[in-house]
């Protein structure tokens, strides 16, 4: 539910940041599984799967990736970090919880 609960965020922000392309990388395989399948979920987060579909219909190309969790660290804290806030967004400054992850990121990128 967490995860689904993220991605239908996720989807509402590129939404207003006026994205119209985007591959979005997941290292839940259900969520990548079942947003692949239509959105079609019996589970208790169907009804926010179905909205995330359709959210990613609006979008002229959207496709869905699994990636391991190590390669999604930020993606996961936020996931976690979704189920004590209602909301929450940033435009300039990242959340305080998540700047180490984005130091770590950009150092594993430079040292490449």
């Amino acid at each position: 539910m967490t995860e689904a609960l993220a991605l239908k965020f996720d989807l509402t922000l590129v939404q207003r940041a006026r994205c119209n392309r985007l591959i979005i990388n997941s290292d839940n395989m259900e969520v990548i599984e079942t947003m692949k399948d239509g959105g079609r979920s019996v589970g208790a987060a169907a009804a926010i799967f179905d909205d995330c579909f359709d959210y990613a219909c609006d979008f002229v190309v959207t496709r869905f990736k699994h990636c391991n969790r190590e390669a999604n660290k930020i993606a996961h804290e936020l996931a976690r970090l979704a189920r004590f806030f209602q909301t929450f967004e940033w435009s300039e400054e990242p959340l305080d919880e998540i700047v180490m992850l984005l130091i770590n990121d950009v150092l594993v990128i430079s040292n490449e």
